[in-house]
């Protein structure tokens, strides 16, 4: 069950939330410091950090700790590991605090968010509350001096005797995350050990230094954040070029942003050094598109959304390559130090002095959200080149967004998932107590409610809503997306509620429910993949070695003997699985499905993350790899079989041979195909910055049924001049880009695209290999989870084309006459009746019944009294039965019946017998 908080409470419990997300040090006591021992990494002499003249990652964790030993001012933690399993240190340099002091702080932080008005005329909090900076350092691992600039400030906060140094800590609370990618450091990588580049992966945080920072970022509350990296010649200071995100409260941004960015522009030129004497500030010196802050994926980007006032630094001086002398590779990274400290000091020198202002415009952020106020128009001139190319609005705010539960929900799994992200990102999410009715639709108890009107609502708002359509706006991007919207992309159904909150009870949730369906009847069940829950049970029930049919239309048909296997995935997962149908047709699939790959680290993972088991694959290693366990072989690069060398190719022939299915992504996919004989197609992908929500097609199969009607793309290809064999199962819209950028014209741009196909299935000419083509964005930075299902599916179809097994009902019967038996057994009697003496006398016989009708009852005439000739006993015969109605048909059912008769001491008996006639029926009102 989820964690809930009432309602009514709202903005207090909005505290306790975010208290809970924080990681807690291991120390007993709230207050500052915080400090904790790091463990100490072996040394690495092949640490790539070395080569550039600044600190390896195995001698950062003895510095943290002899800076905590030697200062209260420091607090050192692990705040979690990385890909590769390093290490990520985070650490907090403030005047130390007492319990008491602590506890205020905390209150003062809840306050701005949760009664803005009040905050920013409280005395006692604009004059002793810490505000946070938050420096996330070496994002790029090969972009290592931002960690060295962080170290050296840690130093010489922790040791200086300065009094304004002791003033500004006691008025800030610096955090720093050290190193946010360690294992790119180390092998001198921009991505991390698992092949990402995590400043693309700020919303999702699929990797877990991605979460971290996220995390913090969101939970920092900062006023102010700097994402220090490198290179960029002049030195490139934010704030950045249009388009800018239009849910972003972007004037109480920039006004700071631009003036802080010229502050450490002339910080910069007061170093000396040729090299920095003017910087780079996209905002005033490029144009629009050139370097923009449009995606939340981006760590100052996803930062504009937290109320903070967000900055990515890139020092000018490329200190790689294998041209520079050990002197030139130290001086370059003395100076990007340099550059990053300046960034650092000239931030906290504008923090001291416009402190209250930035106190109030954050409060001010949250305030507007609680209000629900439209955004504001920023006039042209608000700062020195704004301009109309930089004011992006969007649709006005809708009021509310409400996920269904229930049988219009697409996908229970994807719902909970969202809702993580949202909550995560400091959303807010409420749950409905009942059932209740909003424009006009019916929603049952369990829907989850997000009220707009909320302090992070920007951030909501982005995540849910299509977004823009803003092709025409500008001609470039910096790196894309330019739409993402996980409200369509997640796989979850939500609705917009453009002018109405419902008006129902509900209750505040800090996780999403895990909620399963699944039939009483002890039938076969199916499984019909629409997330990747789905398919991680499919397979997970696989590996138990539990026989699996893919029916034609894609679903799962699980045996009623894996009954109880199902259950626990179901409600493990929330899954929801329906009664197999009476008649189907599928192929089985008798174990798990292995799956290799070209492609990158995306197909790996997306594919790892359905359940599947992996191999890679080159045009060069597929002798070794290509094995006969293979079922499936997924192209997401180039592979051509046909200038496949003379060890690889029987590799590959073989494969084919036996009936490999094959699954293509985008145009590597369909040349593959082509070049097979498999499928002919002619692939055509889209711009590379080609990217947001599609409008599709979905014409039914095995891959595409259950699909929505968008799709997410980044460079998105689609298929013609398709082979006999081909079947076309999705096409774009005729109207193909609901949002983002997509060139119109062109052989890339949209009206090409128009009613192509972009996804094909085919069974190859042999009639063995199943085959699949996609060109939508799959597995593109693990974005477009709503589309997993798809890719899953179109993986089971190429393992299993043909249909193996066929369930069909046959007729046979009889018929059975209407009957109504009653047999009773012999008489009863109750013995001799002594005068004079009181007892009550039981005698008993039984019933047999046999009944075809839906009901019965059996009943008896009234017992009236015991006769003897004229003489009558006094107490009247008493008559029960063990069971008297049935509800269903019956046969030789056996019933009890009992006579109790009662002579009293006085009642007087007559020589002879008493009897009586009774006469038993049974009756139905359901022949």
């Amino acid at each position: 069950m989820p964690q809930v908080l009432s309602v009514r409470l709202a903005k207090t419990a909005a505290a306790v939330v975010a208290t809970a997300l924080l990681v807690a040090p291991s120390v007993a006591s709230a207050a500052y410091p915080k400090q904790n021992t790091l463990p100490v990494w072996p040394d690495n002499p092949n640490d790539a950090s070395i080569a550039i003249g600044v600190t390896p990652y195995d001698e950062i964790a003895p510095k943290l700790n002899a800076l905590q030993a030697a200062s209260n001012r420091v607090s050192a933690r692990v705040a979690g590991r990385s890909s590769g399993g390093r290490d990520i240190y985070v650490v907090t340099v403030t005047a130390p605090e007492t319990d008491a002091q602590e506890t205020q702080q905390a209150a003062w932080k809840s306050k701005i968010v949760e009664e803005p008005v009040a905050a920013r005329n409280d005395e006692a909090l604009l004059a002793g509350y810490k505000t946070p900076i938050f420096i996330n350092g070496n994002i790029h691992g090969n972009e290592w001096e931002g960690t060295d600039a962080i170290l050296r400030v840690i130093d010489q906060y922790a040791k200086s005797t300065d009094p304004a140094v002791e003033t500004l800590l006691q008025r800030n609370r610096l955090v720093f995350n050290v190193t946010s990618n360690p294992d790119g450091r180390v092998a001198g990588t921009r991505e991390n050990g698992a092949g990402y580049d995590l400043n693309r992966d700020q919303v999702n945080a699929v990797q877990p230094e991605a979460r971290i920072i996220r995390d913090l970022t969101a939970q920092t509350q900062s006023v102010w954040l700097l994402d220090l990296h490198g290179y960029v010649t002049p030195t490139l200071l934010w704030p950045s070029t249009p388009p800018h995100n239009p849910n972003t409260e972007y004037d109480l941004y920039i006004k700071h942003g631009l003036a802080g960015a010229l502050d450490i522009e002339q910080g910069l030129k007061d170093l000396g050094y040729a090299e920095t004497q003017r910087a780079r500030i996209p905002f005033r010196d490029d144009a629009a598109g050139v370097w923009d802050d449009y995606p939340p994926i981006y760590v100052p980007s996803f930062g504009l959304f937290q109320a903070t006032i967000p900055y990515t630094i890139e020092a000018p001086l490329n200190p790689r390559g294998g041209t520079l002398t050990p002197a030139e590779r130290l001086r370059r990274s003395g100076i990007n130090t340099d550059v990053h400290e300046v960034a650092i000091k000239k931030s906290l020198a504008y923090i001291q002095t416009n402190r209250s202002q930035l106190i109030f415009d954050q409060a001010e952020f949250f305030r507007r959200g609680w209000a629900g106020e439209p955004q504001k128009d920023i006039p042209v001139g608000f700062v020195p080149g704004w301009d109309p190319d930089d004011i992006y609005k969007g649709a006005p705010f809708p009021r509310s967004y409400v996920i269904p539960a229930g049988e219009r929900q697409r996908s229970a799994p994807a719902v909970r998932r969202l809702l993580e992200l949202l909550i995560s990102s400091n959303g807010r999410v409420t749950v409905a107590k009942a059932p209740f009715t909003a424009e006009g639709r019916s929603y049952p108890a369990g829907s989850y409610i997000i009220d707009l009107h909320q302090p992070h609502r920007g951030i909501v708002n982005t995540l849910l809503e299509p977004g823009l359509d803003i092709t025409d706006r500008v001609d470039d991007l910096y790196a894309g997306p330019a739409a993402w919207s996980q409200g369509l992309t997640w796989g979850a159904t939500v609705d917009t509620l453009e002018t109405e909150l419902p008006v129902v009870e509900t209750e505040r949730v800090l996780s999403g429910a895990i909620t399963s369906s699944v039939p009483t009847a002890n039938t076969d069940l199916v499984l019909d993949p629409r997330d990747a829950e789905d398919l991680l049970a499919i397979n997970a029930l696989l590996a138990q070695g539990i026989k699996l049919a893919r029916l034609n239309d894609g679903s799962v048909l699980i045996p009623a003997s894996a009954r109880t296997a199902a259950l626990t995935e179901a409600q493990t997962r929330g899954l929801t699985l329906t009664s197999a149908p009476a008649a189907w047709s599928g192929a089985t699939i008798a174990d798990k499905v292995v799956v290799a790959y070209a492609g990158g680290s995306e197909v790996r993972d997306v594919l790892g993350q359905l359940g599947f088991t992996v191999k890679p694959v080159t045009a060069t290693t597929l002798a070794t790899q290509l094995t006969s366990d293979v079922d499936v072989l997924v192209v997401g690069a180039t592979l051509n079989p046909a200038t496949l060398n003379a060890a690889n190719k029987p590799a590959y022939d073989a494969f084919i041979a036996r009936g490999g299915g094959v699954v293509g992504l985008g145009t590597a996919g369909s040349a593959h195909t082509t070049n097979a004989g498999l499928l002919t197609a002619t692939g055509q992908a889209g711009a590379s910055l080609t990217s947001g929500v599609a409008n599709v097609v979905n014409n039914g199969g095995p891959i595409v049924n259950g699909a929505p009607s968008t799709a997410w793309i980044f460079q998105p290809a689609w298929y013609s001049s398709l082979g006999s064999n081909a079947v076309v199962e999705q096409t774009f819209a005729t109207d193909p880009l609901w949002s983002g950028w997509w060139p119109v014209a062109g052989t890339q741009g949209q009206t090409n695209a128009a009613g192509k196909a972009s996804v094909v299935r085919a069974i190859s000419p042999s009639g063995k290999n199943g085959v699949a083509l996609i060109g939508t964005s799959v597995v593109t930075r693990l974005h477009a989870k709503g589309l997993w299902a798809q890719f899953g599916r179109a993986v089971l179809f190429a393992a299993a084309p043909n249909a193996t097994t066929t369930s069909t009902p046959g007729n046979v019967g009889g018929t059975v006459p209407a009957t109504l038996s009653l047999t009773l057994g012999a008489p009863a009697t109750f013995g001799a009746f002594v005068p004079g003496v009181e007892n009550d006398y039981t005698a008993s016989t039984t019933a047999n019944v046999i009944s075809t009708a839906g009901d019965a009852a059996l009943s008896v005439s009234e017992p009236g009294h015991l006769t003897n000739g004229a003489f009558s006993l006094a107490e009247p015969l008493r008559v029960s039965f063990s069971k008297s109605a049935w509800t269903a048909p019956v046969s030789n059912d056996n019933v009890d019946i009992t006579f109790k008769q009662l002579i009293k001491r006085t009642d007087p008996l007559r020589t002879g017998s008493y009897s009586k006639t009774l006469t038993f029926t049974l009756s139905t009102t359901n022949p």
